[in-house]
């Protein structure tokens, strides 16, 4: 993140020498992949993380602890459960896309042709240029079947301009088919899945639980930074020692091993008794 924001930096900078006036250019006119934006979202993400790494503290507490071993456990059930639907979803994405994309189009025209004209026109339809959107593109397609298992996508996004009503029959029975399959499916097998998983766990909670608090525990004694970020970009007295024992075993060491070999590979000579 910060490589980012130095990076933002930079291009600031080669925009000022080009004669670009972007020192007090609004937030909204910004490029869509700017740096500065793009920093700031992994910054949000890097909130999100830092603060749910406070779970994994509660494997010390007897009450909290099986809880949070139950849950790191099922990790790998939800995983797999979201290969197999990212797999569904890519699947009928690239099918709706590919029936649905010419209509969207029309439907992009439609709203550039009313946006021409006057606002307060009665003909205009304001969801024009919303709906085109759907199933513009795979990306877009992927988006709107995603949001879809949450109930924010209607079957009025079908009505399209220029759309046949078998084609629109046709959307509409493999929009219903992923619903049939991504929740009465699916969806059923991350719990079957899940409920499993904890049913094994919450028969050793016990065991579970204080392996997992002794491995917490073994964690705070194993070799790391002596001091916390960001007092750990200074170097230490131990970095130093350790960058000197380093530079030691990379220039002594091949040596010493490489005399040991040698002489491993000496034979050693029988001495013959004179008769």
């Amino acid at each position: 993140m910060p490589n980012v924001r130095f990076r933002s930096c930079l291009q600031h900078q080669r925009e000022l020498k080009g004669g670009l006036v972007a020192l007090n250019l609004a937030r909204e006119d910004w490029d869509t992949w700017d740096p500065m934006l793009i920093a700031e979202g992994l910054f949000a993400a890097a909130n999100i993380f830092s603060s749910l790494k406070l779970v994994y503290i509660f494997s010390v507490n007897p009450y909290l602890g099986p809880l949070q071993v139950s849950l790191s456990r099922m990790v790998m059930d939800i995983l797999k459960f979201f290969f197999l639907y990212i797999l569904v979803l890519f699947a009928f994405s690239c099918g709706m896309n590919q029936l649905l994309w010419y209509y969207a189009d029309l439907e992009r025209t439609a709203c550039v042709d009313q946006q021409a004209k006057a606002f307060n026109s009665s003909t205009a339809d304001p969801d024009a240029c919303f709906v085109w959107r759907r199933f513009s593109n795979l990306f877009e397609t992927s988006q709107t079947i995603f949001w879809a298992i949450f109930g924010l996508i209607d079957l009025d996004n079908f009505e399209l301009k220029g759309i046949k009503s078998f084609t629109r029959f046709w959307g509409m029975l493999m929009f219903g088919t992923y619903h049939v399959i991504a929740i009465v499916v699916l969806l059923n097998l991350l719990i079957a899945m899940m409920n499993h998983s904890y049913q094994l766990i919450f028969e050793k909670a016990d065991v579970e639980w204080k392996f997992a608090r002794s491995k917490l525990w073994i964690s705070y004694f194993e070799e790391g930074g002596t001091v916390p970020p960001p007092f750990n970009i200074i170097p230490t007295p131990k970095t130093i020692y350790y960058i000197l024992r380093w530079l030691y075993r990379k220039m002594c060491g091949k040596t010493q091993a490489a005399k040991k070999q040698h002489m491993q590979t000496i034979r050693v000579r029988p001495l013959s008794l004179a008769p």
